[in-house]
């Protein structure tokens, strides 16, 4: 065998040895052993450079076998070992986050985008992630890389955002921006699609194949995962739910919300609850004011709020009767109405959809988009496991 390819099988090893560690929590060498069809000795070696390493730390011994003898030591993952820098680049927050590699999030921060947009948005993130690393006492040798959301096509070859209307970038060149920051590994993606990562990976979408995420707040957009891998489309544009056309009549007299949103954002979004609630009551209302004064029964609120979900619960039937997910996670700031979407959502599908299709809450709050973007990097980091 060559020098080479004798290499390769063993890093290739290693890695199924660490996978096979993290879906078991804890396990001995002897069970791994097994797991992998691996001999002992192979196991043995391996184990010990992964120790070494600190990829592994031995804890508890485990139980004895019927035969009796010494009880095997547990082998658990070192999800300390490394860290790893998620951001979450919204319209109205940037919310920014240090996770360990299970992605547990150790720190977040959160600051205004509009505010730090025109002027100093990367110097405000590096002050952000400076003041999470000293937080959390630790410095750049444990950082693997950062992992970034944007609200927008983005083009992740290129490492271009093409479009993203609530930060008025064209043909903007994130990931440059952010090595020049940083000066770490970069990887970045629509906001949306990280999202259905880190559902897929910790979150409620957990062991599923087949789901997509829908993101309603300042725009709609949605995520879109098939036989567990993230679907992008050909032009990174796949899961622009926004772009739904919903009422043909309606639409041709449609104009957008802003620049570059499409039909269905343009009357469902939040944005759009809150122009439509504020133009009929003659003064400024935020689309969570006016889901308040829906609540009370208000008839202006029902009007604007009824058409606008019933819009949303077509196109996400759409989304049923085109992908058949195993499920549907809603996520965005008007899923604070959860309730009042779903039963919307699941009278509609009743009526148009071939089949029905569970619909849920996200499980993450305000760190959604942290979880995401480092689920993001861990997908896309080649190197993560260079052993």
């Amino acid at each position: 065998m060559q020098k080479g390819n004798a290499a390769y099988i063993k890093t290739m090893n290693k890695r199924l040895i660490l996978k096979c560690v993290m879906e078991e929590d804890a396990i001995s060498r002897a069970a791994i052993a097994k797991k992998l069809s691996l001999s002992k000795p192979t196991i043995s070696t391996l184990v010990n450079d992964l120790l070494e390493d600190q990829w592994l730390i031995e804890t508890g011994n485990g139980s004895a076998s019927r035969e009796g003898g010494r009880k095997p030591v547990n082998l658990t993952f070192n999800a300390k070992r490394s860290y790893i820098v998620g951001i979450d680049i919204g319209g109205t927050n940037v919310g920014m986050g240090i996770t360990d590699l299970n992605g547990h999030v150790c720190a977040f921060r959160e600051f205004p985008t509009q505010q730090h947009l025109e002027h100093n948005l990367f110097e405000e993130m590096k002050r952000n992630v400076d003041s999470m690393k000293d937080q959390l006492r630790i410095d750049d040798s444990k950082i693997l890389g950062i992992g970034a959301g944007i609200p927008g096509v983005t083009n992740i070859k290129e490492g271009i955002v093409v479009e993203a209307p609530a930060l008025k970038w064209k043909r903007f060149p994130i990931v440059a921006e952010l090595e020049k920051t940083f000066q770490l590994p970069i990887h970045v993606d629509n906001d949306v699609n990280i999202n259905v990562l880190g559902e897929h990976w910790i979150g409620i979408g957990k062991n599923k194949e087949n789901l997509v995420y829908v993101a309603i707040g300042t725009g709609v957009g949605s995520g879109i995962m098939i036989n567990g891998n993230l679907y992008r489309g050909t032009n990174y544009s796949a899961g622009e739910i926004g772009y739904l056309v919903t009422d043909k009549e309606y639409a041709k007299a449609y104009h957008p919300v802003h620049k570059g949103y499409g039909f269905l954002e343009s009357v469902s979004s939040g944005s759009s609850i809150s122009m439509q609630i504020s133009k009929k009551l003659g003064k400024e209302m935020s689309a969570k004011q006016a889901f308040e004064l829906y609540n009370e029964g208000d008839e202006a609120a029902v009007e604007v709020i009824d058409q606008a979900l019933e819009h949303l619960a077509i196109g996400i039937s759409n989304y049923v009767s085109l992908f058949d997910p195993e499920i549907i996670i809603l996520g965005g700031g008007v899923s604070g109405s959860f309730s009042l979407i779903h039963k919307k959502v699941m009278d509609i599908m009743n009526r148009y959809a071939p089949q029905q299709c569970e619909v849920v809450r996200t499980s993450f709050g305000k760190e959604a988009g942290v979880i995401g973007s480092v689920a993001l990097f861990l997908n896309e980091f080649e190197g993560l496991f260079e052993i």
